[in-house]
């Protein structure tokens, strides 16, 4: 009985202790519930993008290490960090140096395991087996990408990490709607098969074959930006053997359950912004229990006063000259200013809803256009990544507006054919698309498919239907990309038609030639409404 009373004043003293340093430090620790209980830190980062420091220059990189380490030294041999994916393409020093300074970033800052994202596929895959992953502390876990040719997967379809005694399996994938968003002639030589059924698949061997204690599904895919529908919890509701589901993909704060299956379902934001860090108690019958997925449990942001944006944030040091290091490597090229823009902030907010033009929609379209020497401009959404700010603009401010390398290609298109085009753009599961050279009306109240009311040049005059017009669009969309088959028919896999102009570059060039004396660049800040929804039209009137 002394013993016993002797070892619950000593498991006392611990909490107590243990709940003082949590206090002082602000970092968690391992949990005393029971004597023999195991309490883990499953931390998990998500499409990254790149973003070593934010586009005001705040240490984005520096202050997540300072974070995760004390995580890991609270809770040194019960801490797992993983990744959603989409962590090397969209900055300028990544892309330049091909995700190598963030690879070795994530290495030293203890990363494990990653997922696959579609971002990864931008360089060419072997890019990133070759280059990127070259040296790295982690591996690449994907179930659900095949080679077409030997029909085996491409990396292994999990990975077993033991922490303290405890074997942690994460089966990763990628999300099914892969083949819509990256450029065709990159995954050509990949077959994606469905993501639920792989992972499922994979999780029974695991069980039936007693290989872990607990299993994770890590995977490239997003919700509907409400924390409660989408993919991913679609995906968690038919899931078996798992445990819990960490994704990615719509750079979403997502902490919550499945409401059929009742597992835990996360998503650690986007560009550093925050992460994920819940906690997860094994028992010693290994019974497992995790803590309610709630954005005050299992979140923590860091895009703000106490984080990256602070004025003297919390840093670790390492981290930070390795980020210096390789921003003065790409520095010469990404610092040369080719523009100030006086006026408010350029935006890609669009103005109609569901789908409209922007401000940059409209001037990205407008060179697709001129480049290809065309009468029309298409450009992708997707391929806009920020806004730009007031201020100087630089070469870097390009690689993070445009960080993919698309060329232009030249098109010939009927009128039948530009509108088959937006009505996809504008249907259901649509993306919308911005343009140049037209302007278009639709109703977003009739049936998908036939939404298309007019479409006229951007002077208001008609255009006949049996009228060939030129029309530029980056490759991704040329070739079939977000679903746009319609260009493909038009000549838009046929490689005679690329231009070989990087988007991007003609960007660039373009403001370095529209500057006035005082060196002001002339990008319009005006939206000129090329795209109209009757519907809305309608409301306003009314």
């Amino acid at each position: 009985m002394k013993r016993l009373f002797k070892s619950k004043k000593i498991i006392s003293l611990l909490t107590t202790l243990s709940l003082v340093f949590t206090l002082i430090t602000g970092f968690p620790v391992a949990a005393y519930a029971q004597e023999y209980d195991k309490v883990f830190n499953l931390v998990e980062i998500t499409d990254f993008h790149g973003a070593l420091t934010d586009s005001s220059g705040n240490p984005v990189a520096a202050v997540l290490a300072d974070r995760l380490n004390g995580i890991k030294e609270s809770n040194p041999e019960r801490t797992l960090i993983m990744s959603g994916g989409d962590l090397y393409q969209g900055s300028a020093t990544s892309n330049i140096m091909k995700g190598v300074p963030v690879q070795e970033v994530m290495t030293k800052i203890g990363l494990e395991v990653t997922a696959l994202g579609n971002h990864e596929f931008d360089w060419g895959l072997n890019t990133i087996i070759d280059t990127t992953m070259n040296g790295a502390g982690y591996s690449i876990v994907c179930s659900n990408l095949y080679n077409k040719n030997t029909g085996k997967r491409v990396f292994d379809p999990y990975k077993v990490i033991t922490k303290d005694g405890i074997k942690i399996a994460i089966i990763g994938g990628i999300t099914n709607e892969t083949p819509s968003i990256v450029l065709p002639d990159n995954i050509k030589d990949y077959e994606f098969r469905d993501l639920t059924n792989e992972i499922n698949s994979v999780a029974k061997e695991i069980k039936q074959n007693n290989l872990a204690d607990v299993v994770l599904a890590l995977v490239h895919e997003g919700d509907n930006r409400d924390n409660a529908t989408g993919p991913i919890f679609d995906m968690a509701n038919q899931l078996n053997n798992v445990d819990a589901i960490f994704g990615g993909h719509t750079h979403s704060k997502v902490c919550g359950n499945a409401t059929n299956t009742k597992i835990p379902v996360y998503i650690g934001n986007s560009y550093g912004k925050g992460y994920i860090n819940t906690k997860v108690t094994i028992t010693k019958d290994k019974k497992i229990e995790f803590e309610k997925p709630t954005y005050e449990n299992s979140y923590v942001a860091l895009d703000n006063e106490t984080g990256y944006k602070s004025t003297n944030p919390k840093v670790n040091s390492e981290i930070e000259q390795m980020v210096k290091k390789a921003d003065e490597t790409t520095n010469p090229i990404t610092q040369e200013v080719i523009g100030l823009n006086t006026e408010k902030e350029l935006t890609r907010i669009q103005q109609a809803s569901p789908y409209g033009s922007s401000v940059l929609g409209n001037w990205a379209a407008d060179i697709t256009k001129d480049t290809a020497d065309a009468e029309v401009g298409f450009q992708n959404n997707g391929g806009l990544r920020i806004d730009i700010p007031k201020g100087e603009i630089t070469v870097g401010t390009m690689w993070k507006f445009m960080p993919f390398d698309n060329t232009v290609y030249k098109l010939n298109m009927k009128k039948s054919d530009i509108k088959e085009v937006l009505e996809q753009a504008v249907g259901e599961g649509g993306k919308g698309l911005q343009i140049s050279g037209i302007k278009f009306t639709y109703d977003s109240s009739r049936p998908s498919g036939n939404r298309v009311i007019d479409i006229t040049r951007d002077n208001g005059t008609s255009i006949n239907d049996t009228e060939i017009l030129t029309a530029g669009a980056p490759d991704f969309l040329s070739t079939g990309g977000d679903g746009f088959k319609a260009f493909i028919k038009c000549g838009g896999s046929d490689p005679s038609n690329d231009t070989h102009i990087v988007i991007r570059d003609a960007f660039i060039d373009w403001c370095r030639s529209n500057k006035d004396a005082n060196g002001n660049n002339t990008i319009p800040n005006s939206n000129n409404n090329r795209i109209m929804n009757k519907v809305v039209l309608e409301k306003v009137a009314a």
